[in-house]
């Protein structure tokens, strides 16, 4: 997961679209059934996905899968529907005695920041994981319940992390099980850093057996990479010589694999990491993005 600068989201508006995404609003706020008014509009945010791909790669925020040959979703971080927050139950508060329904966020139903480019795996319902309507927080009681900006949300202590927030992406770790997301820290240490790791890994389909499949063949190639580069540094300048072409693909791969918008670059990251502070890898740093 590779931070997401919400500010560069605003510059992936469709054309007109704050005047048309404040009519549409109005139209939501005013309907009886906010749900069907918002079907009715239709999915306007469908029209953010080609400046999503041209800013961000055409990858999915949260696992990072890169899209080949499916369509991909726009998410609505804040479910614009039902809320739910376990498999069977949904948001709810009492009020006067009575049980109250969250209605959904669907004051930020066309909301440009409340969008998350996703793969199908970690976005649509299934028997395990999907986030689809899933949004459980950490602590109920700061649950947003009416109509706010983007901003009014920020007190929301949220459980699954967001790939917008600089704070989240660096709770994970793809070290610790080659292949595998985990929790930078352990459960005894830091329990609710841990918890959303492991909720947002089941949640998003984090560690399914073909993303993790994918994720470690890019595991491999950065490994082999650094593994010639190091053995390269080593070795006479005669026999340097007949190995630099070699040499140039080898860190072109890193350059690559470490992009932003490349598949799985935040895992290449994490290895690359590992070995920064290495003399044979010294020439090389600038040329890699690291960053989170």
């Amino acid at each position: 997961m590779r931070y997401i600068d919400l500010n560069v989201i605003d510059q992936c508006k469709p054309d007109n679209w704050d005047v048309n995404s404040q009519r549409w609003a109005q139209r939501v706020q005013r309907a009886a059934d906010k749900s069907a008014e918002i079907k009715s509009i239709g999915s306007k945010w469908s029209d953010f996905k080609p400046n999503f791909i041209r800013e961000f790669g055409d990858k999915c925020w949260y696992s990072e899968v890169p899209r080949i040959g499916t369509d991909f979703d726009v998410d609505h971080f804040r479910p614009k529907g039902d809320v739910k927050v376990s498999k069977q139950s949904y948001a709810t508060r009492v009020v006067q005695g009575a049980r109250q329904k969250h209605p959904g966020y669907w004051w930020l139903a066309f909301e440009a920041k409340n969008y998350r480019y996703a793969c199908i795996e970690a976005n649509r319902p299934r028997s395990n994981g999907g986030k689809h309507d899933y949004f459980p927080l950490m602590d109920e009681a700061t649950r947003v319940w009416n109509r706010c900006n983007i901003a009014g949300h920020g007190g929301e202590d949220v459980k699954l992390l967001d790939p917008c927030s600089l704070i989240d992406v660096t709770l994970v770790s793809y070290v610790q099980h080659p292949g595998a997301v985990m929790s930078r820290y352990s459960e005894i240490s830091h329990p609710d850093e841990y918890s959303r790791v492991r909720e947002s890994a089941k949640r998003y389909n984090l560690n399914s057996k073909t993303i993790k499949g994918a994720r470690s063949e890019v595991i491999k190639k950065v490994k082999d990479s650094l593994q010639f580069i190091e053995l390269y540094a080593s070795l006479p300048p005669a026999q340097q010589v007949t190995m630099n072409g070699f040499l140039a693909t080898m860190e072109q791969n890193l350059v690559d694999a470490c992009n932003r918008k490349s598949g799985f670059s935040a895992t290449a990251v994490a290895f690359v990491r590992q070995k920064r502070h290495e003399a044979w890898l010294t020439d090389l740093l600038p040329r890699l993005d690291l960053t989170d």
